[in-house]
């Protein structure tokens, strides 16, 4: 079944479709739930108007922001030639994370977060070779921004900005002042804006944002899930690793901007407050993107074992489990 994914091709996105509804027909069926709160940043505005509307349009638009979150995915590593060859096998790797537990079905700002968090990534992995670098490196750091104001629990992305310059470029003072500009612009023009219409009281406050937090306890099913998942990014980063010889500088330091971003994302979930399970979702991003290389390795029959392992626990979670 991974090997229709090896391609890109009319048959691959038929697949990718129906492996994306034929998981989250659970959301469709039963409605997921819109869940936000004004010290989750300004994505708040973007979603309130929403908890209130119908059924069917919030399934659609849930398994529509999964998919379109894929195949987004899917492009930036193509784009950048991370992988082997041309594939949808990150795509489907996302897809299988994303449908494996089943508290995972909101829509929250976390979700549209992982939207600009894609484009980060990207910006990232471009800064090596860019023709202009203070221009990139400032484009890079306004959308950091950009994404911090809407989703405060973001705000490890500037350790995530800081680090990628540091691997992507060698070491010039002025170009680490035009990424802190342009980390700070969002959050100053906003400010600016605010304070002089007198609306300082519509930007909203994080209340304790960092704090060591106890998760609630899970279910036997969901821990051997989440084991079987961070078993098998561990196996991929494992396997780019293992092919890095014979992958260009600018690809090898692109998986470390990756491995980097997937290590200081993570303990979003557990310091942050009300992060758990939604803020997951970020970390998925480049966990897909490591699995999705190992997938599309040939002559490999862990892929094929990975695949129907994550999808049956994706499906005996959904339908079969009880919490």
């Amino acid at each position: 079944m991974v090997s229709f994914f090896r391609d890109r091709s009319a048959v691959a996105v038929f697949w990718l479709i129906t492996i994306c509804f034929g998981l989250h027909i659970h959301s469709l069926l039963y409605t997921p739930s819109i869940i936000t709160k004004p010290d989750d940043g300004f994505f708040y505005y973007l979603l309130q108007p929403l908890q209130n509307g119908d059924a069917y349009f919030t399934s659609m638009l849930y398994v529509l922001f999964i998919f379109l979150l894929a195949l987004q995915l899917n492009f930036m590593l193509n784009m950048l030639r991370m992988l082997p060859k041309p594939t949808y096998t990150p795509a489907l790797a996302f897809i299988l994370f994303s449908a494996l537990i089943p508290s995972l079905n909101i829509i929250t700002p976390a979700l549209l977060a992982c939207n600009f968090f894609i484009w980060i990534l990207y910006r990232a992995c471009k800064l090596y070779a860019a023709p202009k670098a203070k221009t990139s490196i400032y484009n890079f750091g306004l959308l950091n921004g950009l994404c911090i104001i809407l989703y405060y629990p973001s705000l490890p992305l500037v350790l995530i900005a800081i680090l990628a310059l540091i691997i992507m470029r060698p070491f010039r003072i002025n170009e680490w002042f035009v990424l802190f500009f342009g980390i700070l612009t969002p959050a100053y023009i906003l400010g600016g804006y605010l304070f002089l219409t007198g609306n300082l009281k519509f930007i909203p406050q994080p209340q304790q944002l960092f704090d060591l937090i106890k998760l609630p306890l899970q279910s036997i099913n969901i821990i051997v899930s989440l084991s079987t998942a961070v078993l098998i990014i561990l196996w991929s980063i494992f396997s780019v690793q293992n092919a890095g010889g014979n992958t260009l500088i600018q690809v090898r330091k692109s998986w470390t901007v990756f491995l980097a971003a997937l290590v200081l994302i993570i303990p979003i979930v557990f310091f942050v407050n009300d992060a758990f399970p939604a803020a997951i979702l970020l970390a998925l991003i480049p966990a897909a993107s490591y699995t999705g290389y190992a997938f599309a390795i040939k002559r490999n029959i862990l892929p094929v074992i990975f695949f129907w392992l994550l999808l049956g626990l994706a499906i005996y979670n959904n339908w079969f489990a009880k919490y």
